[in-house]
């Protein structure tokens, strides 16, 4: 399945506001960019991302 540039863009920001969501509401940026590390290994690891995220996955 093919994804557009946009689609890729649209998402970006998406998770750009997130981000910036969390961090203003006093989420402090070493705990985002642990999630984010920790997802991206779980991706990484299993080759996709699961469409449901099973706390016995993890």
């Amino acid at each position: 399945m093919a994804v557009e540039l946009n689609e890729i863009e649209e998402t970006e920001v998406e998770l750009e506001d997130w981000l910036v969501e969390q961090a203003e509401n006093g989420v402090p940026e070493i705990v985002l960019i642990g999630l984010l590390r920790d997802y991206a290994d779980d991706i990484e690891h299993l080759g996709y991302v699961p469409r449901m995220w099973g706390h016995s996955d993890r």
